[in-house]
């Protein structure tokens, strides 16, 4: 059973439906785009006061990296943000960021990637190799490789890319209610729909058709699910009961058995970036699985 407080947000998400409408088909959806566009949030001032936040760019594209200020770093962690790879990080991200840096010590490289529907699928994730490749002799040490959603589906097309061109790897994965199936045609999402606070089937499958273009649902690139999964590292996956996106999780899952997976009854999509109970102990658990795979 969630925590109230946990209930008491996915009543009131799905009474507004403030994060519905952005994820919902209909002639709003490339308005809602473009008005995040324009209002784009950046790490505030308040964050930056309680951990050591530093911005670089990457042709043209800025990467902000969070650390903690006072307290020893205990793992490092390069993340790629959710947000149906039409969205920018929002606030939850930052947040969610700054109190790992702060509350366990993580370091986070977190890269603003290209999105639809200015960038394709295969631009963005040309443009996501070519930062892995810069990363990975600067980070010059161990790192764990995660994302969230989109972000998750993201950082699983990466990784076995950089596998195939003989580079150095994450030493672990840590995928949040990945999207890993772009195609959103799971016989079980209909009947989770409505419960889901945050995500539409319309409008997710509105998202993909924007990033992948003219790519196939099914080509790995943009549905990793279909990939090869053999030789990558250890992974650690959540998935929520109330998120149109588990049964993707629950798919891997089952693809491979290994994968050491938390599912919450009854969760929101994206619950572990959260200030929830719930999330706290998730993102321990994020925390410990950096330290074990690091040392």
């Amino acid at each position: 059973m969630p925590s109230l407080t946990a209930r008491l947000i996915a009543s009131l998400f799905r009474m507004t439906g403030s994060l519905r409408k952005r994820y919902s088909d209909g002639p709003d959806f490339l308005k809602h785009i473009e008005q995040s566009r324009a209002e784009q949030q950046f790490p505030s001032a308040k964050l930056r006061k309680r951990v050591d936040i530093r911005e670089s760019s990457f042709e043209g594209r800025k990467i902000f990296r969070f650390a903690p200020k006072d307290r020893p770093v205990a793992g490092h962690l390069l993340y790629w943000h959710g947000g149906g790879y039409v969205y920018p990080a929002v606030d939850i991200h930052w947040q969610f960021l700054a109190h790992m840096a702060e509350k366990h010590g993580i370091v986070t490289t977190a890269p603003l990637y290209p999105l639809a529907p200015e960038a394709s699928a295969e631009e963005a994730v040309d443009w996501a190799m070519k930062f892995y490749r810069e990363f990975t002799p600067d980070r010059a040490g161990p790192f764990v490789m995660g994302g969230d959603s989109a972000g998750g589906g993201l950082c699983a097309a990466v990784v076995p890319a950089a596998r195939d061109e003989g580079r150095f790897l994450p030493k672990g994965l840590i995928l949040i209610c990945p999207w890993l199936d772009i195609s959103v045609s799971h016989p079980d999402q209909p009947a989770i729909e409505p419960r889901d606070c945050v995500l539409t089937i319309g409008g997710t499958h509105a998202a993909a058709k924007l990033y992948t273009r003219d790519l196939s649902f099914s080509d790995p690139k943009v549905s990793p699910l279909f990939g090869n999964w053999d030789g990558l590292p250890p992974m650690l996956m959540f998935g929520g009961g109330d998120d149109i996106l588990v049964p993707d999780a629950r798919a891997l899952k089952a693809k491979l058995p290994s994968i050491d997976y938390v599912e919450e009854v009854g969760m929101m999509h994206d619950w572990p970036i959260f200030f929830l109970r719930e999330s706290r102990a998730a993102q321990a658990r994020m925390a410990e699985f950096i330290g074990q795979n690091i040392a």
